[in-house]
C-alpha cells in the first residue's frame, strides 16, 4: 500500500508539472530558471520515491528469503525426525523378536541337555549292573546249568542294552537334526533380517534423492525470481530515462522566442512584415501517456511471468 501510494504520489507530481506546463505553454512567456526549478523538483521527488522503493523492496525480499529458509529448516526437522523414530522403533521390534527366538532357542538347548544327562545317568547304571552281573557270573562258575542260565539271562539282558543303545543312538540323531533344522532356521531369518535392512537403507537413500531433488527446484525458483529482480530494475531504468526526455521536451515547448535586442528582427519574421506562425512544440501530455503506457505494459509481463510460474516468488512491484 505504501508503494502503490508512491507511486501514486510520483504520478500526482508528474501530472501536476505537466498540467502546468501545458497551462502555460499557451499564456505569456515564463523565465526557464522557473520551469527548471520545478522540474529539478519533480526529479528530486521522483529519485527520493524511487529510492525509497528500492529499501522497502529489499527489505521484503530479505525477510521472504528468511521466511523461506525457516519454513525448509523446520520440514527438514520433522522428516529427520521421523525417519529416526521409525527406524528406532523398527529395530526395537527387531531386537525383541530376536530375543524370544534366543530363549526359545536357549530353552530347547536346556531340555535336550537335560536329556542328555538322563541318558549318562542310566548309562552308567547299566554300566554298574553290568559289574553286578559279571561279578555273579563269576561267583557261579562251579556250576554248569547256573552258568548256562545265567549267561542266558545275560545274553537276554545284552540285546536289551543293545536295543536300549539303538535307541540312544536314534534319540541322539533325532536331537543332532533338531539342532541342524534350529541352525538353518537362524541363518534364514538373518538372512531375512540382512535384506529388511538394505530395503530401508535403499528407501531412504531415495527419499534423500527426492529431497535434493525440491531444493534444486527451489534454486531454479529462486534464480527465476533474480532475472525477474533485474528486468524490473531495467523497466525503472527505462522509466528514468523516458523522465529525463520529458524533463527536455518540457522545456523545449514550454519556453517562447522574446524579442530580439536592438531592434534586430527575428528570424521567424517574414519579408512582408508578417510574423510566421510558432512551431508546435511536443505535447507534454502525448509523453507521459507514452511513458504511463510502457510502464504498465512492462508491470503486466512481470505479473504474467509470476502466474505462469506458480512456485516463484512473487516478482518486485513496478517502478512508478
Amino acid at each position: 500500500a505504501a508503494v502503490a501510494g508512491d507511486g501514486g504520489g510520483v504520478a500526482g507530481i508528474a501530472g501536476a508539472a505537466a498540467s502546468w506546463v501545458l497551462g502555460n505553454m499557451g499564456g505569456p512567456s515564463t523565465s526557464v530558471e522557473e520551469t527548471s526549478t520545478m522540474l529539478s523538483v519533480v526529479t528530486k521527488d521522483r529519485e527520493r520515491l524511487g529510492q525509497r522503493l528500492a529499501a522497502e523492496t529489499e527489505a521484503r525480499k530479505r525477510l521472504e528469503a528468511e521466511k523461506r529458509e525457516l519454513e525448509r529448516k523446520l520440514n527438514m526437522g520433522s522428516a529427520t525426525s521421523q525417519v529416526e523414530t521409525r527406524s528406532h522403533r523398527q529395530i526395537a521390534e527387531a531386537l525383541s523378536r530376536t530375543k524370544d527366538e534366543v530363549g526359545e532357542k536357549t530353552r530347547i538347548m536346556q531340555n535336550q541337555t537335560i536329556e542328555i544327562a538322563n541318558l549318562q545317568n542310566t548309562k552308567t547304571a547299566l554300566e554298574r549292573r553290568i559289574l553286578a552281573l559279571e561279578k555273579k557270573i563269576s561267583q557261579y562258575d562251579d556250576s554248569f546249568y547256573a552258568l548256562e542260565a545265567r549267561n542266558v539271562r545275560d545274553k537276554t539282558r545284552m540285546e536289551e542294552m543293545g536295543k536300549a543303545k539303538s535307541r540312544a543312538e536314534e534319540e541322539k540323531n533325532i536331537c543332532r537334526l533338531m539342532l541342524e533344522q534350529a541352525h538353518e532356521r537362524w541363518l534364514k531369518e538373518r538372512s531375512d533380517l540382512r535384506k529388511d535392512a538394505l530395503q530401508k537403507i535403499q528407501t531412504n537413500a531415495a527419499r534423500v534423492r527426492e529431497q535434493r531433488m525440491q531444493i534444486a527446484e527451489l534454486q531454479q525458483a529462486h534464480r527465476a525470481q533474480r532475472q525477474l529482480a533485474e528486468e524490473a530494475k531495467m523497466y525503472k531504468e527505462q522509466c528514468t530515462v523516458l523522465m529525463e526526455k520529458l524533463s527536455r521536451a518540457g522545456v523545449g515547448g514550454g519556453t517562447t522566442p522574446a524579442a530580439s535586442p536592438g531592434g534586430v528582427p527575428s528570424p521567424r519574421a517574414r519579408p512582408g512584415g508578417a510574423v510566421a506562425a510558432p512551431l508546435k512544440a511536443p505535447s507534454a501530455a502525448n509523453l507521459l501517456e507514452k511513458m504511463k503506457s510502457s510502464v504498465s505494459s512492462s508491470g503486466l509481463l512481470g505479473r504474467a511471468t509470476s502466474k505462469e510460474s506458480p512456485r516463484a516468488p512473487p516478482p518486485a512491484p513496478d517502478a512508478p
